[in-house]
């Protein structure tokens, strides 16, 4: 038996009763948010079946490919920890048939996230969330919403510097095609590529956009951009979703090149920044999701009962500001 002190596993961190009381602070700051804006709590469990993962995240995201925490248990099932949390507010949403009464359903959660990725500044094995999820339709004033709500609750924390980079990935109709002339783009400049978005070049070219390896990023920085591909429908979606944000003169920026690193976003993506966390200055992301929820809703036979969009967004609370 060893005789060193127990010590934490690297990348998790104990919350001591010296910062407990700012956790207790800041969760009931965004309790309060969500109660103004009328949204419900509901408490998801910390692992589900591994399928629920890789088939909403993708497999082509660095969490399916090498960041999930998935063992088998004695029953010879496949489970994940959760590395985040909305596939299980999807799940959990079909499930209990909370798509009856129709309409909104605007829900929150709050806690514990696991990824096996290296720890550094910023980031941890376990860290946690929290998230929003809005189901009830394509409406683009719901992502706007959420935006203003994310915003409203960063302002009551006071943090400095709050941006958002916005920007529409585009839907089923308009994305094929500029997929096509990304990966045209991407194959001539192949050999510049990490070996990670070369693996995955062919099934999902996009993620080359959102790699950080120093190679990729310069090669990608003359791709085209969505922005020239978007259908009329797409186009008119993100004009309504900027006119309010404008309107209430929100520190929006448009971001062409912005994409999310997960597979199920569709139109609307955002990522929110604030000053004094460095290189990793973002704080939360999220946007429009259909994907997922429309192969999923035909999976169970039940497309006419569930709405055909949903929105959301997360943002890490285990993120410290630098002094």
């Amino acid at each position: 038996m060893s005789s060193e002190s127990p010590r934490a596993v690297r990348g998790v961190k104990d919350i001591l009763p010296d910062v407990s009381p700012l956790w207790r602070y800041v969760e009931g700051v965004a309790a309060d948010i969500f109660d103004l804006y009328n949204f419900q709590e509901i408490r998801l469990p910390v692992f589900e079946k591994t399928e629920i993962f890789r088939r909403s995240i993708g497999e082509t995201s660095d969490i399916v490919e090498k960041e999930m925490y998935t063992f088998t248990d004695r029953g010879g099932e496949s489970l994940t920890l959760r590395p985040e949390g909305t596939a299980s507010a999807v799940r959990a949403y079909i499930e209990h048939k909370l798509y009856n009464p129709p309409g909104v359903t605007r829900l929150f959660y709050v806690g514990p996230m696991f990824r096996a990725e290296r720890p550094q500044a910023g980031r941890f094995r376990q860290f946690h969330q929290i998230g929003a999820e809005v189901f009830g339709g394509d409406d683009p004033s719901l992502d706007a919403e959420l935006i203003l709500m994310l915003l409203d609750f960063f302002t009551a924390l006071k943090v400095p510097g709050l941006k958002v980079a916005l920007n529409s990935l585009g839907c089923p109709v308009c994305r094929p095609g500029y997929r096509e002339k990304l990966l045209a783009f991407l194959k001539e400049r192949e050999e510049r590529l990490c070996e990670a978005c070369r693996s995955r070049i062919d099934r999902n070219p996009l993620r080359a956009l959102d790699c950080k390896v120093p190679s990729c990023k310069e090669t990608v920085a003359d791709a085209p951009t969505i922005d020239g591909s978007l259908c009329a429908g797409c186009l008119d979606h993100f004009e309504k979703v900027r006119r309010p944000l404008r309107d209430l003169e929100a520190p929006v920026v448009v971001d062409p090149r912005l994409v999310r690193g997960l597979d199920y976003y569709t139109r609307t993506a955002f990522e929110v920044t604030a000053e004094g966390l460095g290189a990793q200055n973002a704080v939360a992301g999220g946007g429009g999701m259909t994907r997922w929820w429309r192969s999923s809703a035909a999976r169970r036979r039940r497309p006419s009962a569930l709405p055909s969009a949903w929105n959301g967004w997360s943002v890490s609370s285990t993120r410290r500001r630098r002094s």
